[in-house]
């Protein structure tokens, strides 16, 4: 019998021996699921995987292909781990279902296929694996450039993004091999009293039904309930810098009716920040300005919209904005923000002689005010637009303002999705200015649909320019995606509806999964140049493939922010030109560089940042 020394020290050795086994395995098997490895040898897979392995290794080279906006090394890692396990799937299920047919028609075409064969067409495919990654990495550079923002992922980056996205598919299949062995296990059992044809589907659908029940009141009912009380929570909060303001002009105000309590964090910023009379008197370089009226109704619990819309009447009537020369009904995103540029455009193009109104209907962002309140933003926005609408009409047509229309994201559907088609939303205002509407927005699409032949999808031309203009950037107000003038002048009621080529939010649909759009058959898409006219920030050689698209441009919206304006989902600077052009005569004098960029300088400043 040993000293305990030396019982110690094998119990030690013999320890490390095994956790060494062990780091060795799990190194193997990573390098058996890593994309171009896998290809050139296996060592620890079973050889039944090869099938899926081969539809993993394809599937990758879709993974890294370039999509709307450069991507960090989480989105490259979702899109390898998603896009892996999917062509795994997808490979998997039809070599089983060839295999059968094969087997029925008692056919072997494989034993025609050497070893030697088949060594070289796995070299082959992990060389094109290795120079899909070369080349992805110049298209993340290309990508760069387009949005105006400077490569900061490079090979580090690209290799931590593939190499999470490895282990992520790992994860998904042992997930996989789990859910099989569960439906199999059930089917068996089954089997004592079903036809084996009926037990598996049987069984299958039972392992489906309880997973997706686990998933809905474990993970995404919980999810959703944390992402509501946290929404709520900043809702209440004041960002750093917000403050009370004094004018009689503004919400919140001492003077106001609705309280500094009652507005919510996003409310606080609109009501704190913006130009006051002094400021447009002095980067406009006007002798007489006016205090801009802002308003800013709250959602506060056990207030109806209808109610909402009365309180934002008498702060109308309280401020005078029914006497102002402009009125500008502005429909927030999910959380209440409303883009600072678009309010300060107007302010200062009228010489402030103007007023905001805005309810929030929601503190949730976006995407989970959609999900879990769709028809809330378009009833909010009704009720408001019909107790303005009244208010306007009892009025004497010349002393009335003029009425605009404005909304940014799911700001814009609640506006557009209240009206069957565009000659309505004609009706009930002097303009509007929408950017980027979500592409679930029912009168975009429709627009989309009729556009003339030779019309674009992401710049469809509506009635020859007459009213409604599609805009990727300001020179589209004058001209369209192809550089010819609009066939008619811009008329009274002007519309400009503001969409990114590089924003997902315009572009991402459940349908990509099964459908190419229009737009990657266009010009910018497809790998079809786009004209130097059309300003297209997306890499023309964005293509359409089966599911791989509808993730990455899924993904492509939580990274839609990160970019400088004029990309991606912010709409800054360019919102000067827009209002510009909507105001017509209500400017007080034509916008000129030289004052944008005064003005851009004053909003930067004054901006709180999303």
């Amino acid at each position: 019998m040993g000293s305990l020394p030396s019982l110690l020290r094998r119990g030690t050795l013999q320890a490390a021996s095994a956790v060494l086994r062990g780091a060795i395995v799990g190194v193997e098997i990573f390098a058996d699921l890593t994309p171009g490895v896998r290809m050139a040898s296996r060592r620890r897979l079973p050889r039944n995987m090869s099938a899926g392995l081969l539809g993993a290794e394809l599937a990758t080279w879709a993974a890294v292909s370039p999509s709307l906006l450069p991507r960090p090394w989480w989105v490259t890692a979702a899109n390898v781990a998603v896009g892996q396990s999917f062509g795994h799937l997808a490979a998997a299920t039809s070599a089983y279902a060839l295999k059968r047919g094969l087997r029925v028609a008692s056919l072997r075409p494989q034993d025609r296929v050497t070893t030697p064969i088949k060594r070289g067409l796995h070299w082959a495919i992990a060389g094109m694996s290795a120079a899909q990654g070369v080349a992805a990495l110049f298209r993340q550079q290309n990508q760069a450039e387009l949005v105006g923002t400077e490569n900061n992922r490079g090979p580090a980056q690209a290799l931590g993004g593939l190499a999470a996205g490895t282990l992520g598919y790992g994860a998904l299949l042992l997930l996989g091999e789990a859910t099989q062995q569960s439906v199999d296990q059930l089917s068996k059992r089954l089997n004592v009293w079903l036809p084996a044809l009926a037990a598996w589907p049987i069984a299958a659908a039972g392992v489906g039904i309880l997973a997706w029940e686990f998933a809905d009141h474990v993970m995404i009912r919980r999810f959703l309930h944390r992402a509501s009380i946290n929404a709520a929570a900043v809702n209440r909060s004041v960002f750093p810098g917000s403050q009370m303001p004094w004018e009689p002009e503004r919400s919140g105000s001492p003077w106001s009716y609705e309280s500094w309590t009652a507005v919510g964090s996003q409310g606080r910023a609109m009501l704190t920040k913006g130009p006051r009379a002094r400021d447009i008197a002095a980067v406009m370089e006007y002798e007489e300005t006016h205090e801009p009226i802002r308003i800013f109704i709250g959602l506060v619990p056990g207030r109806s919209p209808r109610e909402a819309a009365r309180r934002a009447m008498s702060e109308l009537e309280r401020t005078g904005a029914f006497h102002r020369n402009t009125l500008v009904m502005q429909v927030s995103s999910g959380s209440g923000w409303i883009n600072n540029y678009g309010i300060s455009a107007y302010e200062f193009l009228t010489a402030g002689d103007c007023a905001t109104v805005a309810v929030q209907y929601s503190y949730l962002p976006s995407a989970f005010s959609y999900v879990m309140e769709k028809d809330i933003p378009i009833q909010a926005t009704r009720e408001l637009l019909r107790a303005i609408r009244i208010r306007l009409d009892s009025m004497p047509e010349e002393n009335r303002p003029k009425f605009y229309l404005a909304g940014e994201s799911l700001g814009a559907y609640g506006i557009l999705d209240m009206f069957e088609d565009i000659e309505e939303l004609y009706d009930v205002c002097d303009g509007a200015v929408f950017t980027g509407p979500p592409r679930f927005t029912t009168l975009v699409r429709t627009l989309a649909l009729q556009r003339p032949r030779g019309s674009l999808e992401r710049l469809p031309l509506v009635d020859a320019g007459r009213h409604t203009r599609f805009v990727i950037n300001p020179a589209h107000l004058r001209h369209d995606a192809f550089g010819r003038s609009y066939q008619q002048p811009w008329q009274s009621p002007r519309v400009v509806i503001a969409q990114h080529a590089s924003d997902p939010i315009v572009h991402w649909e459940p349908q990509l999964a099964w459908r190419r759009p229009d737009w990657m058959r266009e010009p910018g898409g497809g790998g079809i140049k786009a004209p130097a006219t059309m300003y297209s920030d997306t890499f023309a050689g964005v293509r359409w493939i089966p599911f791989i698209s509808f993730w990455q441009i899924g993904l492509d919206q939580i990274n839609s922010l990160n970019v400088p304006g004029g990309h991606g989902h912010n709409y800054y600077a360019e919102m000067f030109w827009y209002w510009e052009a909507v105001l017509g005569d209500q400017a007080r004098a034509p916008l000129t560089h030289r004052y944008a960029g005064r003005m851009k300088k004053f909003v930067d400043a004054d901006q709180f940042w999303r």
